[in-house]
C-alpha cells in the first residue's frame, strides 16, 4: 500500500514538472543571503584587527566557511545524515570536529558580541544578546541545516567501511577464539596422556601441532609484509615449515602418535636422528 502511494506522488511530482517553491527553497534563499551578508560583517572585522589584507581575507572565508561546515556534522537532520553522525561519532576525528566547532561558535559569539556592545542604538536598547543569537543563527546555523556532510556517493562508502570494520573486528574476535580452544583441546589432551588417548584424539593432536606450526609460520610471515609495506624496510624471514630439523619433529611425533595408534604391536622406536629421552618425552 506504501509503495504504491509512493508511485503515485512521484507521478504526480512528474507530471507537474518544474520548479516548486517551498519552505526549504526559501530556507536555500535565505541562507545564500546570510552567507553574503557574513562575508561582508566578517570583512568589515578582520579588516579591522589586520592591515594585511590577504590575512584578512583569510580569516573571513574561514569565519564565513568552516563554522557552518563544521556544524553541520553536528546537526544532522537526514536519516543519512543521522547514520553518518552514528558511524562518525566513534572516530577520533568527529572529536576534533565536536572541538573546532565549539570554539568557532565561542570566537563569532564574543566578536559580535563586542561589536553590538559599541553600538549605541543596540546598547542603549539591552539587545545585545537577542542581536548575537540572530548573528549565530542567520551566519552559521541556517546554513549548516541545508549543507549536507557529505554526497550520497560518499556517505554509501563510509557505511561500508563501517560494515566492513565491524566484519573484521567480529572475523578477527573469532579466528582468536577459535585459536584459544584449539589450545585449550590440545593441552587437555596432553595433560591426558598420549597412552590414554583413542586413535581419533591421537590424530587430532598430531593434526593441530602441525597447524599450530603452520599458523605461527603463516603469522610471522604476514608480520614481516606489513612491516614492509608501511615502513619499507624488508624483513628476512625463514619459514618454520622449511626448517628441517622441526619438520623433523613434527613427522615423528605424528608418526608416533598415528602408527602406535593404528598398530598397538609396533614398537616405536627413535630413529637415530632423535634421542631416545626425547622419544620416552613423546610417550608420556
Amino acid at each position: 500500500m506504501s509503495s504504491r502511494y509512493l508511485d503515485m506522488v512521484r507521478h504526480q511530482r512528474r507530471q507537474r514538472g518544474g520548479w516548486q517553491f517551498t519552505a526549504k527553497s526559501l530556507l536555500a534563499i535565505l541562507a545564500g543571503v546570510a552567507m553574503i551578508g557574513s562575508a561582508i560583517y566578517w570583512w568589515g572585522v578582520q579588516s579591522q584587527l589586520t592591515s594585511n589584507a590577504i590575512v584578512a581575507v583569510a580569516f573571513t572565508a574561514i569565519l564565513v566557511l568552516a563554522p557552518p561546515s563544521l556544524t553541520s556534522f553536528l546537526i544532522p537532520w537526514s536519516p543519512g545524515g543521522m547514520l553518518l553522525q552514528k558511524i562518525n561519532a566513534r572516530t577520533w576525528g568527529y572529536g576534533v570536529i565536536i572541538a573546532a566547532a565549539v570554539y568557532l561558535l565561542y570566537y563569532s559569539f564574543e566578536i559580535q558580541y563586542s561589536w553590538w556592545a559599541i553600538q549605541p542604538v543596540v546598547a542603549n536598547s539591552h539587545l545585545i544578546l537577542q542581536q548575537v543569537i540572530i548573528g549565530i543563527i542567520g551566519f552559521i546555523i541556517i546554513p549548516a541545516l541545508l549543507w549536507t556532510p557529505v554526497t550520497s556517493e560518499e556517505l554509501v562508502e563510509q557505511v561500508r567501511q563501517a560494515h566492513l570494520v565491524r566484519r573484521y573486528e567480529l572475523q578477527t574476535q573469532a579466528d582468536i577464539a577459535i585459536l584459544r580452544a584449539t589450545l585449550l583441546r590440545a593441552q587437555e589432551k596432553a595433560l591426558i596422556g598420549f597412552a590414554n588417548l583413542t586413535v581419533q584424539e591421537k590424530e587430532e593432536l598430531a593434526s593441530v601441532m602441525r597447524g599450530l606450526v603452520r599458523g605461527i609460520d603463516t603469522t610471522l610471515r604476514d608480520i614481516g609484509e606489513s612491516v614492509k609495506t608501511v615502513s619499507g624496510a624488508a624483513i628476512p624471514f625463514e619459514s618454520l615449515d622449511d626448517n628441517d630439523d622441526i619438520r623433523g619433529y613434527l613427522d615423528y611425533i605424528h608418526e608416533s602418535l598415528t602408527d602406535n595408534a593404528l598398530l598397538p604391536h609396533r614398537s616405536a622406536r627413535p630413529t637415530s636422528a632423535y634421542p631416545a629421552a626425547y622419544d620416552e618425552r613423546i610417550s608420556r
